[in-house]
């Protein structure tokens, strides 16, 4: 657990610190928007693939999540002002992996439906973000507990906080990473560690 969290660590830094360089040697995106900045894009659709490690054993993670904006309360002053500052976002999400039962662990899966609120601060062509959420694990006993005499499933109750950068490709389309830590209600190892990346699109 120790190993895999230092491994997260040591992504996000490498992210951050690319994602400033590259913002500081970029130009403004200021082609993305109308008139000043009064006009952005509402929503993004993100699809990624990375890895979680639930129980000692590494596994292939899937996720989207569909973020929407919301409206600050002073969104229109700063958009007026050219001030980007941060904004916020709610993001429905799902989310899959399965064990393969190896090394003697347990084999099932667990399938996450959630919500996030997403904090993003543009950064030149690259964006910051960092949020909180929470949701609903059905997963199956055997994985919740490891144990491999189990049968049946289960749904849990989780909550998750994360970080990560996207780099844009073009004014509509990015690449992003994200690290982040799950907490599952009773599980035999509450945290899942998962690191990801993917694309997302603005529309």
């Amino acid at each position: 657990m120790k190993r895999w969290t230092m491994i997260g660590v040591v992504t996000a830094a490498v992210l951050l610190t690319a994602g400033q360089a590259w913002a500081q040697s970029s130009q403004s995106r200021s082609d993305d928007e109308d008139e000043g900045g009064a006009k952005r894009d509402r929503y993004a659709l993100g699809v990624g693939i990375g890895l979680v490690e639930p129980n000692s054993k590494v596994e292939t993670y899937y996720t989207a999540a569909l973020r929407i904006r919301t409206n600050g309360r002073d969104s229109d002053r700063r958009a007026a002002a050219g001030d980007e500052g941060v904004s916020g976002y709610v993001e429905p999400e799902v989310g899959y992996w399965t064990a393969s039962g190896d090394q003697g662990h347990a084999k099932g899966s667990d399938t996450l439906l959630g919500v996030n609120l997403i904090g993003v601060v543009p950064l030149g062509s690259v964006d910051s973000f960092f949020g909180v959420g929470a949701g609903a694990h059905f997963i199956d006993n055997s994985v919740l507990l490891d144990d491999r005499t189990l049968t049946g499933s289960s749904t849990k109750f989780g909550a998750n906080a994360q970080f990560g950068l996207d780099l844009y490709i073009n004014r509509k389309l990015s690449v992003f990473g994200v690290g982040r830590f799950d907490l599952v209600q009773d599980a035999e190892n509450r945290i899942q560690s998962k690191v990801y990346l993917g694309l997302r699109g603005r529309f």
